[in-house]
């Protein structure tokens, strides 16, 4: 089973994913020292297209910042993912140390940084550089311009996703605030939303990252269910809604931006 790392725009998750893995993983194998170890030569030789060929793509980015798609745009967009600093950090990591296995979900450099798989492909790349950071911010500013007036102020994007029916959109409005809007699947989001909800909370489930995001009207609470570890066939997330303990709704998300 392949397993997929699907980040959206976290960096509380991924400081979090950092944090439980430090405590829950043991030492590298000698089995996936191999694996590893080309990754390593590719970044000390700035070999770009051999790192090219050591992503596993689509390689996630934050949104709004979209994915990777192949190994053109990946050698086109490489001083976005990877700057000096993170280059020597790679080139420079000790395999006996630097490090770990975390089971089925890959083999992981200092606690999360990158993570590679154990056929040696890179999974996920879990920094934000300046460079990055200052794409995020001009698309997030170009994404405001296409809401309608009563959302577009807020702090960063969260989530973007459509299901069969709905499309739905949440935001942290500042320090984990976060905010819930919905449209009927046949809107723009330059239409008023049909609902805005606020203050919804965020749980994490387990030790592989799935969280899921919950708002609350009255009896009827809006769950959005987020994938951060999949296999193939996993949908980037669900929404359910509930009355009291009833589950009315179960979507899966069919585009996720």
């Amino acid at each position: 089973m392949k397993i997929r790392f699907n980040f959206e725009g976290h960096n509380h998750i991924v400081l979090w994913l950092s944090l439980l893995f430090t405590s829950n993983t043991f030492a590298l194998d000698q089995k996936y020292q191999e694996s590893v170890l080309p990754v390593i030569t590719a970044f000390a030789d700035h070999d770009k297209p051999t790192i090219a060929a050591l992503i596993s793509y689509p390689l996630k980015r934050q949104y709004p910042i979209p994915d990777i798609k192949n190994e053109a745009e990946f050698i086109n967009r490489f001083d976005e993912v990877f700057n000096d600093e993170l280059v020597a950090v790679i080139a420079s990591s000790n395999i006996d140390t630097d490090w770990d296995s975390a089971g089925w979900r890959g083999i992981m450099l200092n606690n999360g940084v990158m993570w590679v798989d154990t056929d040696g492909k890179i999974i996920a790349v879990n920094t934000q550089n300046t460079k990055e950071q200052a794409l995020a911010k001009s698309l997030i500013e170009q994404g405001k311009q296409s809401l309608h007036a009563s959302i577009n102020t807020f702090e960063k994007p969260v989530l973007d996703w459509k299901t069969a029916n709905y499309h739905i959109r949440v935001d942290d409005l500042g320090g984990h605030n976060y905010r819930y809007a919905s449209w009927g699947i046949n809107k723009k989001p330059s239409d008023k939303p049909d609902m805005v909800l606020l203050n919804g909370d965020i749980t994490f489930e387990g030790s592989g990252g799935n969280h899921h995001y919950t708002f609350k009207n009255g009896r009827y609470s809006y769950v959005l269910q987020v994938t951060i570890i999949g296999c193939d066939t996993s949908p980037p997330g669900r929404l359910e809604v509930y009355k009291d303990d009833e589950r009315l709704l179960n979507e899966p998300v069919v585009s996720a931006n």
